[in-house]
């Protein structure tokens, strides 16, 4: 999880296991769909749209890869 400098992220659980990808619908998407990652935080999985409708629409999603 991301959020932009100065954000209030108090309560805000880190991001954390990649799970999966799922299609969600998106009219502004070319086709009308894109991909999201699904991720585990706080003991359940999440899609970015639910985190950021729970904790704040600033937080941003990255999906990295550990070395």
């Amino acid at each position: 999880m991301t959020a932009p400098p100065g954000a209030l992220t108090d309560g805000v659980p880190g991001g954390g296991v990649l799970l999966g990808w799922v299609l969600v619908t998106d009219a502004e998407a070319a086709g009308g769909a894109r991909v999201d990652p699904v991720f585990l935080s706080a003991g359940r999985a999440w899609t970015p749209d639910q985190f950021r409708a729970a904790y704040g629409q600033q937080l941003c999603v990255v999906v990295g890869r550990e070395r």
